[in-house]
């Protein structure tokens, strides 16, 4: 296959596009800062051979979420095969990205998702169909990462929260879509937790 110019051109700026995705968002876009606290008011189970227990409607979830509505995913570093507890304490965030998660689907199916999880972006198939051949937009979560610290518990990667599921076509879900802030992540977290100065 061979690349032409304005296919490259687009490509740039599409993965300058990823890239800045990666840097701390200003005040006015997203009102969590680094330095501010994630102060979890009840203990969370994550489940064995799992590493992140969803939070929604007040509620955790180990299970999963109503992809129709925002929720917040608490993460740890590493896998472990029994049930691991993540205690009350009130986490330092250290960093603060925004992000978006987009799931594509080729002509057989296969679904390809994009995040943050991964740093560089390997398989440029999916991403020239919907630059190139696909009008309709894949569904995606726009999101916030609040990276955490604890002295006492390390293993505690980060406070993810997210929009509902969108193709940005409909109207109706806008604010549903939305990335969420201060008072979404408080709202969603309801008595489990708290984002605090």
């Amino acid at each position: 296959m061979t690349i032409k110019p304005l296919q490259t051109s687009i490509l740039a700026i599409m993965a300058v596009s990823l890239m800045g995705c990666s840097t701390t968002p200003p005040k006015s876009l997203m009102d969590i800062q680094a330095g501010e606290h994630f102060n979890l008011k009840q203990a969370v189970t994550i489940p064995a051979g799992k590493v992140r227990s969803y939070i929604q409607f007040g509620q955790v979830n180990g299970g999963g979420f109503n992809s129709t509505e925002k929720h917040c995913r608490i993460e740890l570093y590493a896998l472990s095969d029994k049930p691991t507890t993540i205690q009350p304490e009130r986490f330092l965030i250290e960093r603060v990205n925004t992000g978006e998660e987009m799931i594509a689907q080729n002509e057989v199916g296969i679904q390809y998702a994009f995040n943050q999880y991964a740093s560089v972006q390997t398989d440029i198939a999916p991403t020239m169909a919907l630059a190139f051949g696909d009008n309709q937009r894949p569904p995606s979560m726009d999101l916030v990462h609040l990276y955490l610290k604890s002295d006492t518990q390390p293993n505690v990667y980060r406070l993810t929260c997210a929009g509902s599921l969108s193709d940005g076509t409909t109207l109706f879900d806008a604010e549903r879509s939305s990335r969420p802030q201060r008072e979404d992540v408080n709202r969603i977290l309801g008595s489990v937790g708290a984002i605090q100065p």
